[in-house]
């Protein structure tokens, strides 16, 4: 993977809550909680990886659940 790559990945808070369909604010609370994705903090600066996002998003995932 290259650095373009690499820096397409790369989302800003509001765009990562955009991406996940939650608040900003969902997003820091999340993360105080210790449940939220992983994430990048640079200076006051917080950012997100879109491949962290879906990462965390894939623990979610769960099997159907089978009857009978």
């Amino acid at each position: 993977m290259n650095n373009s790559q690499e820096l397409d990945e790369f989302m800003s808070k509001p765009q990562a809550a955009a991406y996940l369909n939650l608040s900003t604010r969902t997003l820091d609370r999340r993360h105080a909680e210790g449940i939220g994705p992983r994430r990048i903090k640079h200076g006051s600066k917080i950012g997100y990886f879109k491949s962290s996002l879906n990462e965390w998003l894939k623990g979610f995932e769960q099997a159907p659940v089978r009857y009978g």
